[in-house]
């Protein structure tokens, strides 16, 4: 007959307290039930492990080593056991996020940080990309969520939850020469160039609508960077370079950075929460949506 687990927590006991007695006390069984465990794993075995006297039982040298093993398998057992609970609890378990490349201080971040506190058995998989990139990952099922922002006239094939709203505005250095002027206009800003994504990014796509929809020229770009990250800002405080560039990212620019009055390119773009069409909602997904909710709209 095969040992179960329940088996090797009986030869443990044993072990802990040299004594079957003592072990079947433990375990709240009788003592005959801590001997058919010993004799069904000494069966599959094929040695003795333990050496049973007046004074209790004591491992034999085979024993000893298979209590290395059976030690392993029970803390393995042990920790298993505390995954399900914290599961079923919803304290644990894999949440696996795609981001593009959110602020320090962006809603998505503090929700994480949240989330890591109160449950810390929880793991994250966190995957930075693009925006088109992370719906794919969400529909072939490699993300469980991706949370994107949205500019007018774009669109994405995963279902999508509204979480908030933020503007994107020109943007450049505090001394920079059109800023100056006092009602600029897109024909003001023809000399400069631009930082930007590639062309397939929405927000660069956005722009171009409203150069064309002006009769102008496409904005001449110098430089490509797919995200708004510090050193984006750095050269934008450095240049004489412009940017499209999202309200939150300019929080810690303040003096540095400004922003230039253009209202055709005064852009309100959503973020937006992707999840894959028909797919089943973990707890943890669930409770990252809530709080994400919460975090974007305190009044709500």
């Amino acid at each position: 007959m095969p040992f179960s687990l329940l088996d090797i927590d009986y030869f443990l006991a044993v072990v802990r307290h040299g004594h079957l007695g003592r072990a079947a006390q433990e375990c709240g069984v009788t003592q005959p039930a801590i001997t058919k465990a010993l004799r069904r794993l000494e069966d599959m075995v094929g040695v003795m492990l333990f050496e049973r006297g007046a004074h209790g039982a004591r491992l034999t040298g085979e024993g000893r080593l298979f209590h290395e093993h059976a030690r392993r398998l029970g803390m393995q057992h042990d920790e298993l056991t505390k995954v399900a609970g914290d599961l079923r609890a919803h304290h644990s378990g894999l949440l696996r996020l795609g981001v593009t490349n959110p602020t320090g201080d962006s809603d998505t971040v503090r929700v994480l940080a949240d989330m890591l506190r109160r449950r810390p058995g929880v793991r994250v998989r966190l995957a930075i990309g693009k925006s088109d990139a992370l719906n794919n990952a969400v529909l072939a099922g490699d993300l469980d969520l991706a949370v994107v922002p949205c500019p007018p006239g774009i669109s994405y094939s995963c279902d999508s939850l509204d979480i908030s709203r933020d503007t994107m505005q020109v943007v450049a250095r505090a001394a920079h020469p059109v800023l100056q002027i006092p009602h600029p206009s897109l024909q003001a800003l023809d000399e400069y160039a631009w930082l930007m994504p590639s062309r397939d990014s929405g927000a660069r796509r956005a722009v171009c609508a409203r150069y064309e929809e002006a009769g102008l020229p496409e904005p001449r770009v110098m430089v490509e960077a797919e995200y708004m990250s510090e050193a984006a800002l750095g050269l934008i405080a450095s240049t004489d370079l412009l940017a499209l560039c999202p309200s939150i990212s300019l929080r810690s620019w303040a003096g540095r950075i400004e922003s230039v009055p253009i209202p055709e390119l005064s852009l309100t773009r959503r973020l937006l929460l992707l999840s894959r069409p028909g797919s089943h909602w973990s707890a943890l997904m669930e409770t990252f949506r809530d709080l994400l909710l919460q975090f974007s709209r305190p009044g709500a």
